[in-house]
């Protein structure tokens, strides 16, 4: 099968650079070797989108920048809840006190030129805003936000299949050959071909870029984050470090648009398949962030961990194949890869055009519609019907119809559900789960020992 580009890699960036390539004349494919979007580096960060990246000449500080600007306009055509909120360096003692107006100074020079506002705020302002946390004042960052990444992720697959994107999920790429007019990527279930070829393989992007003869070394970073029931802050709160410890990638207590709350992340290195969770990943949360807060008590439902591709340099790579600029990487797309991905796609698209590639805009391009829930009809006082009616997850509100719009949208294991419909993410994580692999198989047609939790060997039921 021939094609005008093919994107490796169906995670945020990957989609994006879909989303914008499909409101062109052109055939897309997108290669995963996952059973479905987003099951990669996109499934485990805390969905913030950032401003303050150091360090601030860096291509992923700029990307930052650039991306955050875009992410109302996106939210709003996609239908993805975002929620636009300040961040808050907290000193904790008077040495953080004494230096606050030097970072001040320096987060205003780099980012109040792009429309960030920077300001100090004093012990009584801080407490005014955020009653439960401990601290003398702060430095106050605008223009941060936390947006649901599962219904991002969703979203920009269902634009692109509805605007023409082929998809090949549960597709691993095993080698590529570069010819004079196109490129031809064998995998494990046949050939495909390609005049213009995009890496975003994230995790296993260093091995993609070797079988066109470019080498990279990635590191790979854990990164554990504790979820909490209940909103404990307005803002995303990370206490003013000026030794950063290397255990913690930074940071904070981060509300979500859930409702819940999220202490994190931390930062180990380790292998690129660990997202194990131990004591002394939660030990590392606890001591860093458990003292910025006044109460107690909180009560903690979950732990999970993320894992992020570290590039050498530390920094984004976004390069042409040594071999040939029909081939384009993006190697080392980690944090803020979720805030970057908007920009980085303007950058991937100038890389196709100068390399020859002919981008003629649609004439038409068909809008996405938003995911409605059961819960949201009943919040708006709207009729239900049976299916509506028959609730799987009481926690979270989400019924048999639900489950069923989340089939039609794509999702093919348990995972897929929970991620668009938020099933078993409540304060009991999944007392449901009986009677959910029971309907999700129902609905997909398949028998109980056939459902996986993402795909793979991740079986849930065998007898």
């Amino acid at each position: 099968m021939s094609y005008d580009i093919a994107i490796i890699g169906s995670g945020v960036v990957g989609l994006f650079i879909a989303y914008e390539l499909a409101h062109y004349r052109i055939r897309v494919l997108v290669i995963d070797r996952e059973v479905e979007p987003g099951f990669g580096v996109s499934k485990g960060h805390a969905g913030v989108i950032h401003v303050v990246q150091p360090p601030f000449n860096s291509l992923r500080s700029k990307l930052a920048v650039e991306g955050n600007r875009l992410y109302d306009g996106i939210a709003k055509r996609l239908h993805v809840r975002i929620r636009r909120l300040s961040a808050l360096l907290v000193a904790r003692n008077l040495g953080h006190l004494i230096v606050l107006p030097a970072v001040w100074l320096i987060l205003n020079r780099v980012y109040g030129k792009h429309g960030f506002r920077v300001r100090i705020i004093g012990p009584r302002e801080l407490r005014r805003r955020e009653p439960n946390v401990n601290g003398l004042g702060a430095v106050e960052v605008e223009g941060y936000g936390v947006i649901n990444s599962f219904e991002l992720v969703s979203q920009l697959y269902n634009f692109c299949k509805l605007n023409g994107v082929d998809f090949a999920l549960g597709t691993e790429v095993r080698g590529a050959k570069v010819l004079d007019d196109e490129v031809v990527i064998l995998t494990n279930r046949g050939e495909y071909r390609a005049k213009y070829v995009v890496n975003a393989a994230g995790l296993y992007s260093a091995d993609v870029a070797r079988l066109f003869g470019d080498e990279y070394r990635l590191e790979f970073g854990k990164g554990v984050m504790l979820v909490f029931w209940g909103e404990q802050t307005r803002n995303i709160i990370a206490p003013l470090q000026l030794i950063p410890n290397p255990k913690t990638k930074g940071g904070a207590v981060i509300p979500t648009v859930f409702g819940t709350t999220i202490w994190g992340p931390s930062l180990s290195m380790g292998e690129r398949g660990d997202r194990s969770v131990n004591e002394e990943d939660i030990d590392v949360l606890i001591k860093k962030f458990s003292n910025l807060l006044r109460s107690e008590g909180f009560t903690p439902i979950k732990a999970y961990a993320g894992v992020r591709p570290i590039p050498e340099g530390d920094d984004f790579i976004i390069t042409y194949s040594k071999l040939s600029r029909h081939v384009i990487h993006l190697v080392g797309i980690e944090s803020p890869g979720l805030t970057s991905a908007p920009a980085i796609v303007g950058r991937v698209v100038e890389m196709l055009r100068e390399a020859g590639a002919v981008l003629m805009p649609k004439d038409e391009v068909k809008e996405v519609n938003p995911m409605v829930m059961t819960r949201d009809i009943v919040e708006g006082g709207g009729p239900i019907n049976d299916e509506q009616g028959d609730v799987v997850c009481p926690c979270m509100g989400v019924t048999r119809a639900d489950i069923r719009e989340a089939i039609r949208r794509g999702a093919r294991t348990l995972d897929g559900v929970a991620f668009r419909t938020g099933l078993g993410m409540g304060i009991c994580q999944g007392m449901c789960l009986g009677k959910a692999i029971k309907v999700i198989s129902e609905e997909l047609g398949i028998d109980p020992r056939e459902l996986t939790k993402s795909g793979g060997d991740s079986w849930l039921a065998t007898r």
